[in-house]
């Protein structure tokens, strides 16, 4: 089918034109369409029939610019291939985790899937204080099974590398990764958030630290160089829907082979970035901030624990075959293995705590704090987190001493809101 940027008039005569569409409809053709795309890159519709209105399904289409700036910002559309590659492969790998697709179109840049009605974006939830008993269960989970399942110790040679050969094209998102995270927020860049107070500090203590900037190059090689798995590449707080009882991970345009500390890393600092916006949004309720903490570095535990089961079940695969390790040096080999990991993902957290705080894409429990001068007490803190973090990276040496250096850290904050 020849592109065409799909709309609210257009997108019934495409639904149904859809066979697998069609029939969950039961060849409805009377829909409530809504725009609900809030994201920085794609358009989002939620579908839902008039006739019976517990049916619905989400058609995501990419455009051929960036959508949170316009058409004056072209972009390829081919970051909707690599979504719907990812999003094929997760559903075999971990379908309690995804979306289920009712219709993929690589030339229309459209994906139809399951409409999470009964979730929210958790964020949202996180920003207004809600627990949820099973969310850091479920992406350490997430993370150990798809990231296991598509490295060297999880695949064999020849079907790992037909698999990358899927996602090395992602270029354009991939360049929008190293300038956005690795790049721009370490200097004074016209695309970096404004906030004058927050720009000053950063102005002294991080666009002239020569070692800081240094430390963040040497995590960029690292994530340009080094291909361990499949990474989602861009999981965060606002890429996961959830409620009490599930966890979906959504929005995997980013996709493409890197470190794996780089998804650790990444989710983690946003838990950290919520636990520093709570110090304002509800007065400092230590109780929710302890338990952000805490569920951060369960994410890390069950994904530890869960990636170590899976290597130890995975006899043959293209690093290792039985019998060249004794379990000794099997053991010894998979605790270095596990060790860079984790360097990896507190550097990685450390960057993108940076780049959610300097540049244009901010995390909105504390972008939307309308008291600036509050607002750049906070966006300071994560600097000097991030700051922290990018330091010791190389020198932590297991996931308790990451987890003091962060507790400590936090337990230093004292502010007068």
């Amino acid at each position: 089918m020849t592109y065409e940027i799909l709309n609210k008039e257009t997108l019934t005569g495409y639904l149904t034109s859809i066979k697998t569409v069609a029939d969950y409809f039961g060849n409805e053709s009377d829909f409530d369409i809504t725009e609900i795309g809030d994201g920085n890159l794609n358009y989002v519709y939620k579908v839902r029939s008039k006739a019976d209105p517990s049916k619905a399904l989400i058609l995501k289409q990419a455009v051929p610019y960036l959508r949170m700036v316009g058409e004056e910002w072209p972009l390829s559309r081919d970051r909707m291939s690599f979504e719907i590659r990812a999003l094929k492969l997760y559903n075999n790998l971990v379908p309690k985790f995804v979306p289920k697709i009712y219709h993929a179109d690589e030339d229309m840049s459209v994906l139809v899937m399951q409409c999470l009605d009964d979730h929210i974006i958790l964020r949202g939830g996180m920003t207004n204080g809600i627990t949820y008993p099973k969310v850091a269960q479920d992406i350490g989970i997430f993370l150990a099974e798809t990231l296991f399942r598509t490295s060297a110790f999880g695949m064999d040679s020849i079907s790992r590398r037909k698999l990358m050969s899927e996602f090395v094209l992602n270029t354009e998102l991939c360049k929008l990764t190293e300038e956005f995270i690795f790049t721009f927020p370490y200097m004074d860049h016209e695309s970096n958030y404004v906030n004058p107070a927050t720009n000053e500090w950063a102005k002294e203590h991080v666009w002239t630290d020569s070692e800081y900037k240094i430390a963040v190059l040497g995590l960029k090689n690292r994530f340009l160089t080094k291909t361990d798995a499949l990474l989602h590449g861009d999981i965060h707080t606002g890429s996961l829907m959830v409620n009490a009882d599930e966890t979906f991970v959504i929005d995997m345009e980013f996709a493409l082979f890197g470190p794996i500390g780089f998804d650790v890393g990444k989710i983690m600092a946003n838990f950290f970035l919520c636990h520093t916006a709570h110090y304002a949004l509800d007065g400092g309720n230590k109780d929710y901030q302890a338990w952000l903490l805490n569920e951060a570095f369960k994410i890390l535990d069950v994904f530890e624990k869960r990636y170590k089961e899976l290597w130890k079940e995975q006899t043959d695969n293209t690093m290792l075959i039985g019998g060249l390790l004794s379990d000794a040096e099997s053991e010894s080999y998979r605790d270095a293995v596990m060790l860079e990991i984790l360097q990896d993902a507190v550097g990685y957290a450390g960057c993108s705590m940076a780049r959610r705080t300097l540049g244009i894409a901010g995390v909105g429990e504390i972008r939307e704090i309308e008291n600036v001068d509050v607002r750049s007490e906070l966006e300071v803190t994560n600097l000097k987190l991030s700051k922290s973090l990018i330091s010791a990276h190389k020198t932590i040496n297991d996931k308790d001493q990451f987890s003091g250096l962060v507790r400590s850290f936090f337990s230093n904050c004292s502010f007068e809101f």
